[in-house]
């Protein structure tokens, strides 16, 4: 397990050097004077060069890639390279702060999104998918599969809408104020305001994702269901909901989690849609409205956030599932 998670682990630093590299270079292409389009409105040519000086953007690509590496920008204050612990990402002339603060000040919101959502939408997958493999052939899983082809096939932003509005507009205008539209509460200012803002984001994200979970719970559980071990404890008077429960499912989960564990990582990475709609400032909509502004050292920051995610839920994934499965132990 040791051998394992340390190949891991090296796979993780490589992909991420990768993806670092990368979007510098995206970066580079994408924005032709970066100085000017980080400097102010009107800002002078001395105030756009002591950008471009600061960023070193004069020097050559290696350079600059070495100096964003190891060094950071030439601001007072400003963390001192990815190196150096906590890694600074640089530093955004646009919003004058450090990129690192300004993702951190944006991830709870995210993080609030995404593990709320995949509490909701594991565990109704995992109670419809049960349901639909104990009930094979039955209307009940037609029924079932039905709405999860539904859920599937509306898109993220049609979703978000309609919940909107009929759990906020409709419901408002007879009085009732259960779910706000939009805005954030800070899990530590008000637990149940924070829910209560989150929720509708909440449904929209696990509407999207309960389509494609409950058909894998469902396909597994099948698949298990015709194991020899399964029929055994059978014969043997194993009763029925111990069967499916405490012998199938907890056989059955290993896909699961590793689908779990790849779409927390993109809703981490910015659920740019459902932040959008539901007026949630998170890493997604910092991500989106940087690119526009031109504000690559946030971009590149952003990108590196991105993929920081989910190289650790996949990590976090494949050790989990290896130590369920014995066989996979060396």
């Amino acid at each position: 397990m040791i051998r394992h998670a340390t190949g891991l682990l090296f796979r993780a630093t490589s992909t991420l050097l990768i993806v670092l590299v990368i979007a510098f270079f995206i970066t580079r292409i994408a924005y032709r004077n970066p100085a000017a389009m980080l400097a102010p409105r009107n800002a002078s040519q001395q105030a756009i060069d002591a950008i471009a000086h600061a960023l070193r953007l004069n020097e050559p690509w290696y350079q600059q890639l070495w100096y964003y590496l190891y060094r950071g920008p030439d601001i007072q204050g400003a963390p001192m390279g990815l190196a150096h612990w906590p890694p600074g990402l640089g530093y955004s002339f646009r919003k004058q702060t450090a990129v690192t603060d300004l993702i951190l000040s944006k991830a709870p919101v995210t993080l609030s999104l995404a593990l709320g959502a995949v509490v909701i939408w594991m565990t109704l997958s995992i109670v419809l998918g049960v349901i639909s493999a104990r009930r094979q052939g039955s209307w009940l899983d037609t029924g079932i599969s039905g709405i999860a082809y539904v859920s599937l096939s509306v898109p993220t932003f049609l979703s978000g809408i309609l919940i909107s509005y009929f759990l906020f507009f409709e419901l408002s205008n007879y009085g009732i104020f259960w779910f706000p539209s939009s805005g954030y509460v800070p899990l530590t200012a008000n637990p149940f305001e924070w829910a209560r803002h989150l929720a509708l984001p909440w449904l929209t994200l696990a509407l999207a994702e309960i389509g494609i979970f409950q058909r894998v719970v469902r396909a597994s559980m099948l698949e298990v269901l015709g194991e020899d071990y399964i029929r055994t404890a059978r014969a043997k008077g194993v009763p029925e909901w111990r069967i499916y429960y405490d012998h199938a499912l907890k056989a059955a989960l290993n896909p699961v989690i590793t689908l779990g564990g790849l779409e927390l990582a993109v809703i981490m990475g910015g659920a740019i849609v459902t932040e959008t709609i539901f007026g949630l400032d998170g890493v997604g909509r910092l991500a989106i409205n940087s690119a526009l502004d031109g504000d690559f050292p946030v971009v590149i920051g952003t990108t590196i956030f991105a993929a920081a995610s989910f190289v650790l839920c996949t990590f976090v994934v494949d050790v989990v599932t290896r130590w369920r499965d014995p066989s996979n132990a060396s």
